[in-house]
Protein backbone atom coordinates (compact mmCIF):
# COMPACT_ATOMS: atom_id res chain seq x y z
CA UNK A 1 0.00 0.00 0.00
CA UNK A 2 1.64 3.22 -1.22
CA UNK A 3 0.32 6.37 0.44
CA UNK A 4 0.13 9.38 -1.26
CA UNK A 5 2.13 12.32 0.75
CA UNK A 6 -0.23 14.76 3.45
CA UNK A 7 -0.32 18.19 2.21
CA UNK A 8 1.60 21.20 3.80
CA UNK A 9 -0.18 22.26 7.04
CA UNK A 10 -2.34 25.20 5.34
CA UNK A 11 -4.57 25.59 8.54
CA UNK A 12 -2.86 28.77 9.95
CA UNK A 13 -3.33 30.20 6.31
CA UNK A 14 -7.22 29.17 6.09
CA UNK A 15 -7.93 30.42 9.71
CA UNK A 16 -6.22 33.81 8.70
CA UNK A 17 -8.02 34.09 5.35
CA UNK A 18 -11.70 32.61 6.57
CA UNK A 19 -11.70 35.30 9.22
CA UNK A 20 -10.69 37.85 7.72
CA UNK A 21 -13.28 36.72 4.64
CA UNK A 22 -16.30 36.38 7.16
CA UNK A 23 -15.30 39.40 9.20
CA UNK A 24 -15.06 41.72 6.21
CA UNK A 25 -18.61 41.15 5.78
CA UNK A 26 -19.95 40.42 9.14
CA UNK A 27 -18.55 43.42 11.32
CA UNK A 28 -20.05 41.73 14.28
CA UNK A 29 -17.84 38.71 14.29
CA UNK A 30 -15.19 39.79 16.28
CA UNK A 31 -13.72 36.00 17.73
CA UNK A 32 -13.04 33.04 15.52
CA UNK A 33 -12.28 29.56 17.89
CA UNK A 34 -11.58 26.08 16.78
CA UNK A 35 -12.15 22.87 18.39
CA UNK A 36 -9.81 21.55 20.31
CA UNK A 37 -6.22 22.22 20.05
CA UNK A 38 -3.87 23.09 16.58
CA UNK A 39 -1.58 20.31 16.66
CA UNK A 40 -5.31 18.58 16.80
CA UNK A 41 -5.48 19.90 13.21
CA UNK A 42 -4.10 17.34 10.75
CA UNK A 43 -3.64 18.56 7.19
CA UNK A 44 -5.76 16.65 4.46
CA UNK A 45 -7.32 14.60 7.23
CA UNK A 46 -9.28 17.45 9.23
CA UNK A 47 -11.97 20.21 8.80
CA UNK A 48 -11.76 22.97 10.92
CA UNK A 49 -14.85 23.40 13.83
CA UNK A 50 -15.08 26.76 13.64
CA UNK A 51 -16.80 28.48 16.33
CA UNK A 52 -17.54 32.71 15.72
CA UNK A 53 -17.96 34.94 18.85
CA UNK A 54 -20.09 38.12 17.77
CA UNK A 55 -21.30 41.14 19.38
CA UNK A 56 -23.45 41.05 22.27
CA UNK A 57 -26.14 43.33 20.17
CA UNK A 58 -26.59 40.65 17.98
CA UNK A 59 -30.49 40.59 16.76
CA UNK A 60 -31.93 37.53 14.98
CA UNK A 61 -32.26 39.68 11.50
CA UNK A 62 -28.35 40.13 12.24
CA UNK A 63 -28.36 36.17 12.50
CA UNK A 64 -29.99 35.47 9.41
CA UNK A 65 -27.63 38.68 7.45
CA UNK A 66 -24.84 36.57 8.95
CA UNK A 67 -25.69 33.26 8.15
CA UNK A 68 -26.48 34.01 4.65
CA UNK A 69 -22.89 35.86 4.51
CA UNK A 70 -20.89 33.31 5.74
CA UNK A 71 -22.01 30.63 3.37
CA UNK A 72 -21.31 32.79 0.79
CA UNK A 73 -17.68 33.18 2.01
CA UNK A 74 -17.94 29.24 2.11
CA UNK A 75 -19.18 28.79 -1.26
CA UNK A 76 -16.18 31.63 -2.87
CA UNK A 77 -13.34 29.59 -1.07
CA UNK A 78 -14.73 26.17 -2.30
CA UNK A 79 -14.67 27.85 -5.42
CA UNK A 80 -11.03 29.47 -5.65
CA UNK A 81 -9.53 26.93 -3.54
CA UNK A 82 -10.57 23.70 -4.09
CA UNK A 83 -7.89 22.24 -2.13
CA UNK A 84 -9.81 23.10 1.27
CA UNK A 85 -12.88 21.84 0.61
CA UNK A 86 -12.28 18.75 3.35
CA UNK A 87 -11.77 22.04 6.03
CA UNK A 88 -14.77 24.09 4.79
CA UNK A 89 -16.96 21.23 5.18
CA UNK A 90 -19.58 22.98 7.04
CA UNK A 91 -20.13 26.68 8.99
CA UNK A 92 -19.66 26.95 11.93
CA UNK A 93 -21.61 25.32 14.70
CA UNK A 94 -21.76 27.00 17.65
CA UNK A 95 -22.04 30.93 17.29
CA UNK A 96 -22.05 32.95 20.36
CA UNK A 97 -22.07 36.36 21.80
CA UNK A 98 -19.36 37.87 24.33
CA UNK A 99 -22.26 37.92 27.01
CA UNK A 100 -23.13 33.93 25.99
CA UNK A 101 -19.55 32.89 26.66
CA UNK A 102 -19.73 33.83 30.15
CA UNK A 103 -22.94 33.92 31.43
CA UNK A 104 -23.45 30.80 33.67
CA UNK A 105 -26.93 30.40 32.33
CA UNK A 106 -25.60 29.50 28.91
CA UNK A 107 -22.55 27.82 29.96
CA UNK A 108 -21.39 24.66 27.61
CA UNK A 109 -18.93 22.03 29.33
CA UNK A 110 -17.48 22.33 25.34
CA UNK A 111 -15.81 26.15 25.77
CA UNK A 112 -13.50 24.55 27.41
CA UNK A 113 -12.57 22.94 24.95
CA UNK A 114 -11.24 25.82 22.43
CA UNK A 115 -8.31 27.36 21.04
CA UNK A 116 -8.89 31.46 20.13
CA UNK A 117 -6.93 31.94 17.12
CA UNK A 118 -7.90 35.80 16.35
CA UNK A 119 -10.05 38.13 17.50
CA UNK A 120 -10.59 41.69 17.34
CA UNK A 121 -11.85 42.27 21.05
CA UNK A 122 -8.60 41.35 23.31
CA UNK A 123 -10.43 42.86 26.52
CA UNK A 124 -13.50 41.34 26.02
CA UNK A 125 -11.71 37.84 25.10
CA UNK A 126 -9.38 38.34 28.19
CA UNK A 127 -12.31 38.66 30.92
CA UNK A 128 -14.01 35.81 28.69
CA UNK A 129 -11.44 33.43 29.01
CA UNK A 130 -10.95 34.06 32.95
CA UNK A 131 -14.45 33.67 33.88
CA UNK A 132 -14.03 30.35 32.07
CA UNK A 133 -10.70 29.74 33.49
CA UNK A 134 -12.04 30.13 37.04
CA UNK A 135 -15.21 28.58 36.91
CA UNK A 136 -14.25 25.32 38.74
CA UNK A 137 -15.46 21.11 37.61
CA UNK A 138 -19.40 20.73 38.48
CA UNK A 139 -22.82 18.42 37.60
CA UNK A 140 -22.85 20.51 34.46
CA UNK A 141 -19.40 19.29 33.30
CA UNK A 142 -19.95 15.25 34.31
CA UNK A 143 -23.09 15.49 32.54
CA UNK A 144 -21.84 16.88 28.95
CA UNK A 145 -18.54 14.82 29.21
CA UNK A 146 -20.45 11.73 30.26
CA UNK A 147 -23.06 12.05 27.52
CA UNK A 148 -20.66 12.05 25.15
CA UNK A 149 -18.23 9.21 26.41
CA UNK A 150 -22.03 7.14 26.02
CA UNK A 151 -22.49 8.68 22.98
CA UNK A 152 -19.33 7.11 21.56
CA UNK A 153 -19.54 4.13 23.47
CA UNK A 154 -19.99 0.76 21.53
CA UNK A 155 -18.96 -0.57 18.52
CA UNK A 156 -17.88 1.19 15.62
CA UNK A 157 -20.19 1.69 13.28
CA UNK A 158 -19.34 1.80 9.90
CA UNK A 159 -21.90 3.80 8.04
CA UNK A 160 -21.64 6.74 10.58
CA UNK A 161 -18.92 9.01 9.32
CA UNK A 162 -18.20 8.45 5.37
CA UNK A 163 -14.89 9.52 3.92
CA UNK A 164 -16.07 12.61 1.42
CA UNK A 165 -14.14 15.65 0.03
CA UNK A 166 -10.89 14.21 1.49
CA UNK A 167 -9.49 13.97 -2.85
CA UNK A 168 -6.48 11.89 -2.96
CA UNK A 169 -6.45 11.52 0.99
CA UNK A 170 -8.99 9.53 1.57
CA UNK A 171 -7.01 6.05 1.66
CA UNK A 172 -5.74 7.20 5.18
CA UNK A 173 -9.52 7.98 6.72
CA UNK A 174 -10.37 4.33 7.39
CA UNK A 175 -7.83 5.04 10.54
CA UNK A 176 -8.69 8.44 11.05
CA UNK A 177 -12.37 7.89 11.42
CA UNK A 178 -12.09 5.43 13.85
CA UNK A 179 -8.97 6.51 16.07
CA UNK A 180 -10.00 10.47 16.30
CA UNK A 181 -13.43 10.87 15.54
CA UNK A 182 -14.78 8.22 17.63
CA UNK A 183 -12.47 6.40 20.05
CA UNK A 184 -10.31 9.56 20.69
CA UNK A 185 -13.39 11.95 21.64
CA UNK A 186 -15.12 9.55 24.42
CA UNK A 187 -11.29 8.77 25.90
CA UNK A 188 -11.06 12.40 26.33
CA UNK A 189 -14.67 12.92 28.35
CA UNK A 190 -13.73 9.82 30.05
CA UNK A 191 -10.36 11.50 30.97
CA UNK A 192 -12.30 14.69 32.03
CA UNK A 193 -14.28 12.88 34.06
CA UNK A 194 -11.44 11.20 35.74
CA UNK A 195 -9.19 14.00 36.63
CA UNK A 196 -12.07 16.40 36.93
CA UNK A 197 -11.25 19.00 34.32
CA UNK A 198 -11.88 19.13 31.10
CA UNK A 199 -8.98 18.70 28.56
CA UNK A 200 -8.70 21.11 25.45
CA UNK A 201 -6.48 18.67 23.40
CA UNK A 202 -6.95 15.29 21.55
CA UNK A 203 -3.69 13.88 21.67
CA UNK A 204 -3.22 15.91 24.91
CA UNK A 205 -6.21 13.23 26.35
CA UNK A 206 -4.78 10.67 24.56
CA UNK A 207 -1.33 10.35 26.47
CA UNK A 208 -2.73 11.34 29.84
CA UNK A 209 -4.98 8.17 29.39
CA UNK A 210 -2.14 6.10 28.70
CA UNK A 211 -0.94 7.39 31.83
CA UNK A 212 -4.16 6.65 33.85
CA UNK A 213 -5.66 3.37 32.22
CA UNK A 214 -2.11 1.83 31.38
CA UNK A 215 -4.23 -2.19 30.91
CA UNK A 216 -5.74 -0.48 28.24
CA UNK A 217 -2.76 -1.01 25.68
CA UNK A 218 -4.65 0.18 22.43
CA UNK A 219 -4.36 3.83 23.64
CA UNK A 220 -0.16 3.70 22.94
CA UNK A 221 -1.00 2.22 19.86
CA UNK A 222 -3.32 4.95 18.70
CA UNK A 223 -0.86 7.32 19.32
CA UNK A 224 1.79 5.34 17.53
CA UNK A 225 -0.65 5.13 14.26
CA UNK A 226 -1.68 8.60 14.75
CA UNK A 227 2.41 9.51 14.77
CA UNK A 228 2.71 7.42 11.62
CA UNK A 229 0.37 9.85 9.33
CA UNK A 230 -1.96 6.26 9.32
CA UNK A 231 0.75 4.70 7.43
CA UNK A 232 -0.20 1.62 8.82
CA UNK A 233 -0.56 -0.48 6.02
CA UNK A 234 -1.07 -3.54 7.95
CA UNK A 235 -4.39 -2.27 9.93
CA UNK A 236 -6.50 -1.36 6.85
CA UNK A 237 -7.23 -5.00 5.42
CA UNK A 238 -9.77 -7.51 7.04
CA UNK A 239 -9.15 -9.11 9.40
CA UNK A 240 -6.69 -6.41 10.91
CA UNK A 241 -9.74 -3.84 10.43
CA UNK A 242 -12.39 -5.45 12.42
CA UNK A 243 -9.19 -6.79 14.69
CA UNK A 244 -8.67 -2.80 15.23
CA UNK A 245 -12.33 -2.07 15.93
CA UNK A 246 -12.52 -5.12 18.84
CA UNK A 247 -9.31 -3.46 20.01
CA UNK A 248 -10.93 0.18 20.46
CA UNK A 249 -14.08 -1.00 21.97
CA UNK A 250 -12.24 -3.23 24.29
CA UNK A 251 -10.35 -0.07 25.23
CA UNK A 252 -13.47 1.94 26.01
CA UNK A 253 -14.90 -0.71 28.22
CA UNK A 254 -11.68 -0.13 30.37
CA UNK A 255 -12.26 2.94 30.87
CA UNK A 256 -15.70 2.77 31.58
CA UNK A 257 -14.69 0.50 34.53
CA UNK A 258 -12.34 3.14 35.50
CA UNK A 259 -15.41 5.59 35.33
CA UNK A 260 -17.75 3.64 37.36
CA UNK A 261 -16.40 4.44 40.58
CA UNK A 262 -15.71 8.57 38.90
CA UNK A 263 -19.13 9.38 38.19
CA UNK A 264 -21.27 11.30 41.03
CA UNK A 265 -24.65 11.98 38.96
CA UNK A 266 -25.49 8.43 38.42
CA UNK A 267 -26.41 6.20 41.95
CA UNK A 268 -25.43 3.16 41.58
CA UNK A 269 -23.01 3.44 38.61
CA UNK A 270 -20.55 2.18 40.59
CA UNK A 271 -22.39 -1.43 40.35
CA UNK A 272 -23.59 -1.09 36.65
CA UNK A 273 -22.39 -1.02 33.29
CA UNK A 274 -22.15 1.76 30.32
CA UNK A 275 -25.09 0.28 28.66
CA UNK A 276 -27.57 0.85 31.75
CA UNK A 277 -25.94 4.25 32.00
CA UNK A 278 -27.33 5.26 28.62
CA UNK A 279 -30.81 4.51 29.97
CA UNK A 280 -30.15 6.36 33.71
CA UNK A 281 -28.38 9.45 31.77
CA UNK A 282 -32.13 10.29 30.16
CA UNK A 283 -33.73 10.14 33.86
CA UNK A 284 -31.00 13.69 35.24
CA UNK A 285 -33.75 16.69 35.67
CA UNK A 286 -31.63 19.43 33.12
CA UNK A 287 -32.87 22.95 33.18
CA UNK A 288 -35.24 23.22 29.89
CA UNK A 289 -34.23 26.72 29.33
CA UNK A 290 -30.23 25.24 28.90
CA UNK A 291 -31.71 22.34 26.27
CA UNK A 292 -33.51 24.79 24.39
CA UNK A 293 -30.89 27.24 24.25
CA UNK A 294 -28.07 23.95 23.48
CA UNK A 295 -30.52 23.33 20.46
CA UNK A 296 -31.21 26.23 19.57
CA UNK A 297 -27.70 28.25 19.52
CA UNK A 298 -26.74 25.36 16.38
CA UNK A 299 -29.46 27.11 14.29
CA UNK A 300 -27.83 30.23 13.92
CA UNK A 301 -25.51 29.33 10.86
CA UNK A 302 -27.86 26.43 9.60
CA UNK A 303 -29.66 28.55 7.13
CA UNK A 304 -26.16 29.88 5.02
CA UNK A 305 -24.82 25.69 5.81
CA UNK A 306 -27.51 24.79 3.36
CA UNK A 307 -27.16 27.15 1.06
CA UNK A 308 -23.77 26.25 0.75
CA UNK A 309 -25.03 22.77 0.12
CA UNK A 310 -27.36 23.55 -2.03
CA UNK A 311 -25.27 25.69 -3.95
CA UNK A 312 -21.83 24.24 -3.73
CA UNK A 313 -19.73 23.51 -7.24
CA UNK A 314 -19.29 20.08 -8.56
CA UNK A 315 -15.89 18.63 -6.41
CA UNK A 316 -17.82 19.34 -3.19
CA UNK A 317 -20.10 16.25 -1.98
CA UNK A 318 -22.81 17.29 -0.50
CA UNK A 319 -25.60 14.29 -0.58
CA UNK A 320 -24.56 12.62 2.65
CA UNK A 321 -24.02 16.24 4.13
CA UNK A 322 -27.44 17.38 3.27
CA UNK A 323 -29.22 14.28 4.65
CA UNK A 324 -27.32 13.85 8.05
CA UNK A 325 -28.31 17.56 8.18
CA UNK A 326 -32.06 16.26 7.43
CA UNK A 327 -31.53 13.75 10.56
CA UNK A 328 -31.28 15.98 13.10
CA UNK A 329 -32.43 19.66 12.32
CA UNK A 330 -36.47 19.03 12.57
CA UNK A 331 -35.83 17.70 16.19
CA UNK A 332 -33.00 19.95 16.99
CA UNK A 333 -34.53 23.45 15.86
CA UNK A 334 -37.91 22.72 16.09
CA UNK A 335 -39.76 19.51 18.02
CA UNK A 336 -37.62 19.81 20.92
CA UNK A 337 -37.89 24.05 21.15
CA UNK A 338 -41.34 24.33 20.97
CA UNK A 339 -42.12 21.27 22.80
CA UNK A 340 -40.10 22.86 25.79
CA UNK A 341 -41.76 26.36 25.50
CA UNK A 342 -45.25 25.04 25.57
CA UNK A 343 -44.73 22.98 28.80
CA UNK A 344 -43.30 25.88 30.51
CA UNK A 345 -45.03 28.53 29.33
CA UNK A 346 -48.82 26.24 29.56
CA UNK A 347 -48.00 23.33 31.97
CA UNK A 348 -49.19 20.93 29.26
CA UNK A 349 -47.31 18.36 27.04
CA UNK A 350 -47.79 18.11 23.28
CA UNK A 351 -47.35 15.17 20.72
CA UNK A 352 -47.06 17.24 17.62
CA UNK A 353 -45.50 20.54 17.80
CA UNK A 354 -46.59 21.74 14.74
CA UNK A 355 -50.14 21.10 16.77
CA UNK A 356 -49.65 24.53 18.71
CA UNK A 357 -47.74 26.91 16.18
CA UNK A 358 -50.97 28.19 14.83
CA UNK A 359 -51.89 29.85 18.30
CA UNK A 360 -48.87 31.21 18.58
CA UNK A 361 -49.76 34.42 16.52
CA UNK A 362 -50.51 37.23 16.97
CA UNK A 363 -49.54 37.37 20.40
CA UNK A 364 -45.94 35.86 19.94
CA UNK A 365 -45.21 34.87 16.11
CA UNK A 366 -46.55 37.10 13.06
CA UNK A 367 -48.74 35.01 10.15
CA UNK A 368 -45.35 34.93 8.02
CA UNK A 369 -43.30 33.74 11.01
CA UNK A 370 -46.07 30.91 11.58
CA UNK A 371 -46.00 29.88 8.18
CA UNK A 372 -42.17 29.53 7.76
CA UNK A 373 -42.28 27.81 10.67
CA UNK A 374 -44.64 24.99 9.84
CA UNK A 375 -43.22 24.89 6.22
CA UNK A 376 -39.45 24.39 8.17
CA UNK A 377 -41.37 21.07 10.46
CA UNK A 378 -42.57 19.76 7.03
CA UNK A 379 -39.49 20.05 4.90
CA UNK A 380 -36.86 19.46 7.54
CA UNK A 381 -37.53 15.65 7.19
CA UNK A 382 -35.23 12.92 5.35
CA UNK A 383 -36.39 13.04 1.62
CA UNK A 384 -36.26 10.52 -0.86
CA UNK A 385 -32.56 10.17 -2.64
CA UNK A 386 -31.77 12.36 -5.27
CA UNK A 387 -33.98 15.33 -4.25
CA UNK A 388 -31.25 16.35 -1.34
CA UNK A 389 -30.37 19.83 -3.24
CA UNK A 390 -33.93 20.52 -4.05
CA UNK A 391 -34.58 20.21 0.23
CA UNK A 392 -32.00 22.15 0.92
CA UNK A 393 -32.48 24.95 -1.18
CA UNK A 394 -36.37 25.22 0.12
CA UNK A 395 -35.91 25.12 3.80
CA UNK A 396 -33.19 27.76 2.79
CA UNK A 397 -36.42 29.91 1.40
CA UNK A 398 -38.38 29.46 4.71
CA UNK A 399 -35.34 29.39 7.28
CA UNK A 400 -35.20 33.08 7.89
CA UNK A 401 -39.05 33.58 9.21
CA UNK A 402 -38.68 30.42 10.55
CA UNK A 403 -35.26 31.73 12.71
CA UNK A 404 -37.30 34.77 13.59
CA UNK A 405 -40.10 32.28 15.54
CA UNK A 406 -36.94 30.17 17.24
CA UNK A 407 -35.28 33.02 18.43
CA UNK A 408 -38.78 34.66 19.95
CA UNK A 409 -39.42 31.56 21.87
CA UNK A 410 -35.95 30.69 23.23
CA UNK A 411 -35.76 34.47 24.49
CA UNK A 412 -38.95 34.06 26.19
CA UNK A 413 -38.09 30.59 28.06
CA UNK A 414 -34.67 32.50 28.86
CA UNK A 415 -36.83 35.51 30.45
CA UNK A 416 -39.19 33.17 32.36
CA UNK A 417 -36.56 30.86 33.81
CA UNK A 418 -33.99 33.96 34.76
CA UNK A 419 -37.05 35.43 36.44
CA UNK A 420 -38.08 32.28 38.48
CA UNK A 421 -34.24 32.65 39.23
CA UNK A 422 -34.59 36.14 40.66
CA UNK A 423 -37.95 34.67 43.32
Amino acid sequence: MRFVPLPGNSFPEFIRAYYDECRGRVAQVEAIAGKWIFEDLMPGMSDFDTRFICADAMTAEDWCRMSTAVGEVHLDLCRSRPEWARILEHLPGVNLTWDELSDEVTYYPEYKQWSFYNCSEPALLKQATETLAKRGWDAKDEYFHLKRFLTYFGPYDRKIDPAINLGVYEERYPLHSRLMHYFTPALQSAVAILQRRTVAGKMESLLLARELVPEASVVGEVIEVVGQGYEAPQLYQEPALSELEERLFDGLKMLGQRLASAITILPGAADTAPQEWKTSVRTIAVDPALTLFDNAKFARLMKGRLYFYANAPSHFATTWLIRNELGRIGNMFFRTPFRIFWELTRGETVADAAEIVPGLAPAILSDEEVACTLAFSRLAMMCDPGQETQRAAEIVEVYDGFFHALHKISHAVRELQRGKGSK
